[in-house]
This record gives structure tokens, C-alpha cells and sequence, in this order.
């Protein structure tokens, strides 16, 4: 059956930090984007990064990672972090047990940046509430090597934050468990 979903913004006073990462099948490159914006919807800043060969999971982690350190520059003490990505998230809630985890480190970068902006929980999201992430990570791979933050709203992503602006929805599509 059809879920409709739409973007939701932060609570008054406080930021949201979407991200995402993606990484294409072909080459192997892998990129991250992301965007923070206040309760009313007005971006406050993004950023994609191009980040070179590697796996899925390491772009999810590397654009929460860009993404608390943009937050942490700008100032910002109350923030809710969105991601598509469940294992992410999942290792970001349990990082006291990842052990020798190939990201354990970054992992925990992210976590010590969690707890440095003060109010900030990390949650789990459905990939069609975080189109703008998803639209900056897939750009990402049009970069050169490295991070670019963005101050404005790049004007090819306009179409999509007005959507999320005005809560237009975006269908999934999900089974129903009978038993």
C-alpha cells in the first residue's frame, strides 16, 4: 500500500540536518551531501563531498561526519540529524560496542561532535523525507576530490525544497504484515 511522506522541519529554535550518501555501482565512487535547515524550512547551509572509491556505508558515515562539523562551525546547539540510512544510524547508537569496526573511529568523531552541539539525536528516516540530501550526494560524484560547502541553495535543487516547503508527498510503497 501507498505511505505518503513528506519533509518535516525541526521544532522552533532548533536545526535539522539531513544527509545522505550514495555510491555508484559502476566505478565504485562514493559521495555525501547534506543540508541543514531551521524551523522554518531556510537553509542554513549544505555541502557535498566527492570522496572518492569505497562502500556505501563509509559515504553515509563521512556526510554525517561533514555535516556535524558544518553544524559545529555555524554555531548551532540544537540540532536533529535525518538519515536514510538504518546501519548508520544503528552504529551511531551503539558505538560504545563497535570494537575494531573499520569506521569505529569516524564513528566516534561523530558521536564526540554529537555530544559537543549540545541537544542533538541522530534518527532514522524513510529515503523520500530526505530528497535534498539525497539530490546533493548524487551530485557529489560531478565534484573534485574533496568537500564543497554550500552557503546558499544551489538554484537546481529549487524544485525540491519547495516540495519539502510546502509538504508536497512523495509515495512509498510498503507491504502490510498480516499475522
Amino acid at each position: 500500500m501507498p505511505l505518503l511522506l513528506t519533509w518535516e522541519p525541526p521544532e522552533l529554535g532548533q536545526f535539522k540536518l539531513n544527509v545522505d550518501g550514495s555510491r555508484r555501482c559502476a566505478s565504485g565512487s562514493i559521495g555525501a551531501g547534506g543540508v541543514i535547515r531551521n524551523s522554518l524550512g531556510d537553509w542554513a547551509s549544505g555541502f557535498a563531498v566527492n570522496l572518492g572509491k569505497g562502500q556505501i556505508l563509509e559515504a553515509e558515515v563521512w556526510g554525517l561526519f561533514f555535516g556535524l562539523q558544518i553544524a559545529i562551525a555555524k554555531g548551532i546547539r540544537r540540532l536533529s540529524v535525518e538519515m536514510d540510512a538504518a546501519t548508520a544510524v544503528l552504529l551511531v547508537q551503539q558505538h560504545s560496542r563497535l570494537g575494531s569496526h573499520p569506521l569505529a573511529s569516524l564513528i566516534a568523531s561523530c558521536c564526540a561532535m554529537v555530544r559537543q552541539i549540545g541537544v542533538c539525536a541522530v534518527s532514522h528516516i524513510y529515503r523520500e523525507r530526505n530528497a535534498v540530501a539525497d539530490c546533493l550526494s548524487k551530485w557529489s560524484h560531478n565534484l573534485d576530490l574533496g568537500l564543497c560547502v554550500l552557503d546558499a541553495a544551489p538554484s537546481w535543487l529549487g524544485s525540491v525544497l519547495v516540495d519539502d516547503l510546502l509538504g508536497v508527498p512523495r509515495t512509498r510503497w510498503v507491504s502490510l504484515a498480516y499475522g
